[in-house]
């Protein structure tokens, strides 16, 4: 309908819209003061609808231009949409019962793929199988009108890349609390036979507790999982969602083996991007900034990240060194599930009231010593086993004081890549050039910058190289 030039034109794109019963209408429209033109009665109209919540501004907005339809889906009433940037439809709704839920909906266009509709479908079930205070909470999939939707938990708070673009960084009390929280949420996307694969500032949200803006102890929930980007952005045009040649996920907090094969990631390159995620929030910025996709790429596979000590005045002891594992090249020198991670995070707070300081020596020893005292558990290395640690409870967030614990700083964990590890990444081919990138805008300028790159970092290893698979001394 063309948009509505009088009081009356307005009314009947209400009625239709079926928002409001016309008996209901009527009675707020006959409080409208003539204001001498058609306009100012139209915005007379509308404060006085908005201020009397008989609707929303978003609802209202769309109907002064004329539009009726699109403000039902099956059984939910959408009341805004709180998506932002270029990601397709978010909206806020109330289903008949009068619960406030998110729905995601599927563009038209992806829509139209077979292989995404299956694919969102798919995911879709799955994802109403989670169970966690650090997940977002997925109820259902449906599809009305020709519009596919996925119906979510509905979240009052703040991206962590909100929090972030506000504040710039965190303390290290409560960077570690955030990050702590989302491991917890990453295990049980573990326990489930998941993996996230874009874990990054927006994708952690700060839920406000009831009745509070803005509190310390906000909790973390996990977003956009399994269906991220690719499905949902309209923009997107990539046809092969997980195949050769789509890059899959964001290059700031990419780990290094999932920009060479998006395939053979496992929840270890997650851990891999909280560790980018706690690094950001530390310092102001990822490990690797830099506006060329390929030479982040390159950067996350050779280069080792900036000490915290550049950053801060003062590096709580042991953080150093649980970054270095969760940022080590090498998956299996990561923590080898979330858990661990956490346990390793754990060590840094302090526990419930009860619980007492931790009295350990260096990370190493605390390793191989059970620290009965630690919330989560023993703390322990990448790669190390321990007897059965108590899954935490799936009722309530886990709760943990973020008073740093007073710990003697352990010595810091290295390991020098071997010449067959250092060849694989620096001796770059144009198909593997053309791999990581793609997902972005690929030109001709990208190859020959990405081949020239590749010549200036082309190296011979040393001619005393340690052998692969076994690590140097010293």
């Amino acid at each position: 309908m063309p948009a509505p030039a009088t009081l009356e034109e307005f009314a009947a794109v209400v009625v239709r819209s079926r928002l409001m019963a016309s008996d209901d209408l009527l009675g707020v429209l006959k409080e409208v003061r003539p204001s001498g033109s058609a306009a100012g009665d139209l915005e007379a109209a509308r404060r006085l609808l908005v201020a009397g919540r008989h609707l929303t501004e978003y609802q209202a907005a769309h109907l002064l231009r004329g539009h009726t339809d699109g403000f039902f889906l099956g059984p939910y009433k959408v009341l805004d949409r709180i998506a932002k940037g270029r990601m397709a439809g978010v909206y806020k709704a109330v289903h008949e019962s009068g619960q406030v839920v998110a729905i995601k909906v599927l563009p038209a266009s992806k829509a139209r793929d077979a292989d995404t509709l299956a694919r969102f479908k798919r995911e879709g079930r799955l994802l109403t199988q989670l169970d966690h205070p650090n997940v977002v909470r997925a109820y259902a999939v449906g599809e009305a009108d020709g519009k596919h939707y996925l119906v979510l938990e509905y979240l009052d708070g703040d991206t962590l890349d909100e929090v972030l673009h506000k504040r710039k960084r965190l303390p290290p009390a409560e960077a570690v609390r955030i990050v702590h929280e989302a491991m917890v949420g990453l295990q049980h996307l573990h326990q489930k036979g998941m993996v996230h694969r874009d874990l990054k500032p927006s994708n952690l949200m700060l839920v406000d507790p009831p009745g509070k803006k803005e509190a310390v102890d906000r909790a973390v929930k996990i977003l956009d999982i399994g269906l991220g980007k690719a499905v949902f952005d309209e923009n997107d045009t990539a046809q092969k969602i997980t195949g050769d040649g789509v890059l899959i996920g964001t290059p700031d907090y990419l780990a290094p083996e999932q920009a060479k094969n998006a395939k053979a990631v496992d929840i270890r390159s997650d851990i891999y991007s909280l560790g980018c995620v706690l690094f950001h929030t530390l310092t102001g910025q990822p490990p690797f900034p830099d506006k060329s996709i390929l030479n982040q790429v390159m950067r996350h596979a050779t280069e080792p990240p900036r000490p915290l000590s550049d950053f801060l005045s003062e590096v709580p002891p042991g953080l150093q060194d649980v970054m270095n594992w969760l940022l080590a090249k090498d998956p299996a020198q990561r923590y080898a599930t979330p858990e661990r991670a956490a346990q390793a995070l754990s060590l840094l707070v302090r526990g419930t009231p009860a619980t007492k300081p931790v009295a350990a020596t260096t990370v190493v020893e605390a390793v191989s010593t059970p620290a009965k005292d630690i919330p989560l558990g023993k703390l322990e290395g990448p790669g190390r086993k321990s007897g059965p640690v108590p899954a935490p409870p799936a009722a309530a967030p886990v709760e943990i004081d973020v008073e740093l614990v007073s710990v003697p700083p352990p010595e810091p964990v290295r390991r020098r890549r071997t010449a067959d590890e250092s060849r694989g990444w620096l001796e770059l081919d144009r198909r593997d050039a053309v791999m990581l990138i793609a997902g972005g805008t690929l030109t001709s300028f990208a190859l020959l910058a990405g081949w020239g790159l590749y010549r200036l970092l082309r190296v011979e290893p040393p001619p005393d190289a340690t052998p692969p698979g076994k690590p140097q001394e010293g």
